[in-house]
């Protein structure tokens, strides 16, 4: 999705659950575990707008389909379906805080389960679950989507992104061995379950400042800036407040703007895009001193391994992609995919004066036909792709608002 597709909020949800500091998960051997005649497992992941989906099974489960989120403290749970046909059965209810402008929302710890990852499996996981009513990601991502894993899939592993080939890449960390070759070093902060990097340069407009930064693989934006040590008056930004995205709370407002540099290594982006949230957003900044979070157009542009354990993280870029500019998309747009199959394509937010606003688009109309392509013969992706091409590119809808369809036409340009 164009924006921040669905900033899953989970930068602001830490609950500790079953999971041991690091030091313990070397000492016992937690986490996820294997026959050791096997040193890694590869598991397949598909990608939709940025996120990584697997499949996974909780307990004696059919096969889920689970966003991966470095930026997720805990495991997620958000199909009710599943919920009910498991029997799970809640300890007890907690409230959980995080990013968006709606109240906090009601959740269930469920304890002693199984996850199992291809053949990789973690006994006595404890889970959170949030009711599809609540949080509904499979409209937000396009696709059927059970949950999201974070934290207890990297504990104990070194775990590889493998953007390129869409494959994630687990190896026992006793048997792993760092060569240069498979990437340039930094350290990682690993801190209440997530990890940070101290090393990217980001150039204001008063000189570079080096940023702590979320990795957050569970969130569709390039770079988001907020937190104390964020001064966004030192960034050029639009006047204007936008729906920026999907937050665990609702909708996320805040500004466009752009980076003038940022800086990772050797590697270099001019004018890059950032988002800065309404500093309303919901959630405990102090307690984290969270300066802000890379996310998945970020980090595709890379092969990226993560050693929690030892606290590092590897970066290969994947040939010359880590050149390509940053995708945002030229409509002004922001879809939510409905009904059972996903096809029924609904205008959630419009820009205001972007393309698709000034031509008449408003929020709740439903795509039904885009470049005489009937919308449900399409994905998604597919439609977001197509609203996102190069500037001038012409695109034509039909759109159905109540009972009376509208032929709309406007050119792709950039947004900010």
């Amino acid at each position: 999705m164009k924006y921040l597709l669905i900033l899953l909020a989970v930068m602001g949800l830490s609950y500790p659950g079953n999971s041991s500091s690091l030091d313990s998960l070397k000492e016992y051997g937690l986490g996820f575990q294997w026959n050791p005649k096997h040193k890694r497992l590869v598991i397949p992941f598909e990608m939709y707008a940025n996120l990584i989906v697997i499949p996974l099974h909780i307990n004696h489960s059919d096969t889920l389909r689970f966003l991966v989120d470095t930026g997720l403290g805990t495991t997620l749970l958000t199909d009710s379906t599943v919920y009910q046909k498991l029997g799970l059965q809640s300890l007890r209810k907690l409230s959980l805080l995080g990013l968006g402008t709606g109240d906090p929302i009601e959740a269930d710890v469920i304890i002693d389960n199984q996850i199992r990852i291809g053949k990789a499996i973690a006994l006595h996981q404890n889970l959170i679950y949030v009711s599809s009513d609540q949080l509904n990601l499979s409209e937000f991502v396009g696709t059927q989507i059970h949950g999201v894993i974070g934290y207890e899939l990297f504990a104990n592993l070194v775990v590889t992104i493998d953007y390129a080939h869409h494959k994630l890449i687990l190896t026992q960390a006793n048997r792993y061995r760092y060569r240069k070759r498979k990437g340039l070093r930094f350290d990682l902060e690993v801190t209440e379950n997530k990890p940070y990097i101290h090393t990217m340069g980001i150039q204001s407009k008063q000189g570079e400042l080096t940023n702590r930064l979320l990795l957050d693989s569970g969130a569709g934006h390039v770079l988001f800036l907020e937190g104390d040590g964020i001064d966004s008056s030192q960034f050029n930004r639009a006047d204007q407040f936008v729906y920026l995205g999907k937050g665990l709370n609702g909708a996320i407002v805040g500004q466009w703007g752009r980076v003038p540099s940022m800086r990772l290594g050797p590697w270099k982006w001019s004018n890059v895009p950032a988002a800065f949230p309404q500093s309303k957003v919901r959630m405990d900044f102090s307690r984290a001193k969270l300066q802000g979070s890379l996310g998945g157009e970020f980090m595709r542009r890379f092969v990226i391994t993560f050693h929690y354990l030892d606290q590092y993280v590897l970066f290969q870029p994947i040939g010359r992609k880590w050149k390509r500019e940053f995708d945002l998309g030229m409509s002004g747009l922001n879809i939510r995919a409905k009904g059972p199959q996903f096809k029924v394509f609904m205008v959630e937010a419009v820009q205001e004066f972007s393309p698709a606003a000034i031509a008449g688009i408003l929020a709740g109309d439903e795509i039904w036909m885009i470049n005489e392509i009937r919308a449900d013969s399409l994905s998604l992706g597919d439609i977001n792709r197509m609203l996102r091409k190069k500037s001038g590119q012409k695109i034509e809808l039909i759109i159905r608002r109540g009972k009376e369809y509208h032929w709309i036409q406007f050119e792709l340009r950039p947004l900010f």
